[in-house]
C-alpha cells in the first residue's frame, strides 16, 4: 500500500516535473522567437541606416566633384576662353562664307590670325606663370630648390604680377580688339565683296559674218544685290582646224535692262566690261552681237559675271 502510493506519488512528481520542463521549453522558445524578431528588426533598421548613409555620401561626393569642376573652369585663363570662342567664330564664318576671290579676305585673315596668336600667347604665359609659382612655393616650403631671400622674393612677386597683368588683361583685351576688327572686316566683305554670278547664254553659237544673230545673256536675280556687274566674255573659233579668226573678231554688248549703264559697249574677242546696275536687283539681260570676216565662224566660249560695288 505504501509502495503503491510511493510509486504513484513518484510518478506524479515525475509527471509534474515533465510538464514543468515542457512549459519551460515553450517559454524559452517564445522568448527566443520574440528576441529573433527584435534582432531581425534591428538588422533591417541598421541596413536602412547604412543605405541612407551611403546615399548621403554619394550626394556629398557628387556635389564636391561638381564644385571642383566649376572651380577648375573658373581658374582657366581668359586667353583659353577667348581661344575657344574665336575658333567657334571661325567655324561660323566658314559656314556662312559668301565666296568670291580669296584676296578680298586678306584683311579678315590677318586680323583673325592676330586674335588667335594673342589669345594663344596669353595661355602660354599664364601656364608658365603657374609653373613658376608652384616652384617658388615648393622652395619656400623647404623643397629641393634653393631658398630665396626677401629681395629675390620681391622681384619674383613683381615679375609674377606683371605676367598676370599681361596674361589676364593686356593680351586678352588685344585679342578681343583683333577679333572685333576681324568680324567687322568679314561683315564688310559679306555686304560689299565680290560675288560670282551665273551667266546663261541663249541663242545659236554659230556666229558667222559681219553681223551674226545676236546672243542673249541672262543674269539671274542675285541673292545679295551689288551696285555693279563685271562681265567677261571670251570668243573662240568654232572650228580650230580651219585657222584662227580671233584677232579679226569684235563684239558689241548692249544692256537690254533699263537703267544699266553704259547702254552699249564695244569689246574685243577676249575682254571685260563693267556695268553700273543703277539700283536694279532683279534679273539682267544683255545682247551680244559678234562681227567677224565672212569666211570665219566663231562661238562664245565663256561668259562669266561678278557682282561687286
Amino acid at each position: 500500500m505504501y509502495d503503491g502510493d510511493a510509486s504513484g506519488g513518484g510518478r506524479g512528481v515525475v509527471s509534474g516535473n515533465s510538464e514543468n520542463s515542457k512549459n519551460s521549453e515553450n517559454t524559452s522558445a517564445h522568448h527566443n522567437t520574440v528576441s529573433g524578431g527584435r534582432q531581425h528588426g534591428t538588422v533591417t533598421q541598421a541596413h536602412t541606416i547604412t543605405n541612407t548613409n551611403t546615399q548621403s555620401h554619394n550626394t556629398t561626393t557628387t556635389t564636391t566633384n561638381l564644385w571642383f569642376d566649376l572651380s577648375q573652369a573658373a581658374s582657366v585663363s581668359p586667353g583659353a576662353w577667348l581661344l575657344g570662342l574665336e575658333l567657334l567664330g571661325l567655324g561660323a564664318a566658314a559656314w556662312f562664307w559668301p565666296g568670291g576671290p580669296l584676296s578680298q579676305y586678306a584683311v579678315f585673315g590677318i586680323l583673325c590670325a592676330s586674335a588667335l596668336a594673342t589669345a594663344g600667347w596669353s595661355v602660354v604665359i599664364a601656364r608658365s606663370g603657374n609653373d613658376e609659382g608652384r616652384a617658388d612655393q615648393d622652395s619656400a616650403d623647404g623643397g629641393d630648390g634653393e631658398p630665396m631671400d626677401a629681395a629675390q622674393r620681391l622681384a619674383r612677386e613683381r615679375m609674377a604680377k606683371r605676367r598676370r597683368l599681361l596674361a589676364r588683361v593686356a593680351l586678352p583685351v588685344t585679342s578681343v580688339l583683333f577679333a572685333v576688327a576681324g568680324l567687322l572686316a568679314f561683315q564688310h566683305v559679306v555686304a560689299t565683296g565680290e560675288i560670282p554670278t551665273e551667266v546663261r547664254i541663249r541663242g545659236s553659237q554659230l556666229l558667222q559674218g559681219p553681223r551674226s544673230t545676236p546672243l542673249t545673256l541672262v543674269v539671274p536675280a542675285p541673292e545679295e544685290p551689288r551696285e555693279k556687274l563685271r562681265l567677261e566674255l571670251t570668243l573662240a573659233d568654232y572650228d580650230d582646224s580651219t585657222g584662227t579668226c580671233v584677232h579679226k573678231t569684235t563684239a558689241t554688248v548692249t544692256a537690254a535692262t533699263p537703267g544699266v549703264t553704259p547702254n552699249r559697249k564695244e569689246m574685243t574677242a577676249e575682254d571685260t566690261v563693267d556695268f553700273d546696275l543703277g539700283g536694279n536687283k532683279g534679273p539682267l539681260r544683255f545682247q551680244v552681237t559678234v562681227r567677224t570676216e565672212a569666211n570665219c565662224t566663231m562661238r562664245l566660249a565663256k561668259a562669266t559675271g561678278t557682282l561687286h560695288n
